[in-house]
């Protein structure tokens, strides 16, 4: 009968490091294991993530004190995300606003503009950053993804792929992220960004 609690208790410590050794990893992200039927395939923090979002042309003016990137992968696709956090909320949201504008996304003061179109296309000139932004692209849209519930999400296409960039803040910290798919399916990449709104 000892025996059997011995190998009990030996099971349930395996198990208990198991679970420490899976939690301790999962915390080096910000990124969930999942958003709707995507799995979390790869992500980067530091230098690596940094030197990605550094080729991201909407990102790249961002002053950086940490850096995240990740790949997820599903039925319809995959998803790339970038999350640059500046070093404290007033920078990120200074950073962010001028990144908009830049864009040429509204400022605040217009209502929502999506109707299922994109934007009027622009084309845009000498910038290679990544296969961002180097021939033509539209002009960012604010899209409904939460009624009601900041943050406002903005839609871009650049050369036939969608993008996708919010702002996300709290009294000490402010992140800036850009997501894009090799997905079609406006219907998907909406439920998605909403999980990643709700969930990153």
């Amino acid at each position: 009968m000892k025996k059997v609690h011995i190998v009990i208790a030996i099971i349930a410590a395996l198990v208990m490091v198991a679970s420490f050794l899976y939690l301790t990893d999962a915390r080096k992200s910000i990124f969930t294991e999942r958003l709707g039927d995507m799995t979390l395939t790869t992500y980067e923090t530091g230098d690596a993530a940094a030197q990605e979002i550094s080729n991201i042309y909407g990102l790249k003016d961002i002053p950086l004190e940490k850096g995240y990137s990740a790949v997820y992968s599903g039925r319809n696709g995959t998803m790339r995300i970038w999350v640059a956090e500046p070093p404290n909320h007033n920078i990120a949201n200074d950073a962010f606003n001028a990144m908009n504008s830049r864009l040429g996304g509204s400022t605040g003061h217009e209502g929502h503009e999506y109707s299922g179109d994109v934007g009027q296309t622009e084309s845009h000139e000498g910038h290679g950053d990544a296969g961002m932004m180097n021939d033509t692209f539209t002009k960012p849209v604010k899209v409904d993804v939460i009624e009601f519930v900041k943050p406002d999400v903005y839609m871009l296409k650049v050369n036939n792929a969608y993008n996708y960039y919010y702002f996300k803040m709290d009294y000490k910290m402010g992140r800036v992220y850009w997501i894009t798919f090799d997905s079609q399916d406006t219907g998907y990449q909406m439920s998605i960004v909403k999980q990643a709104v709700m969930d990153i």
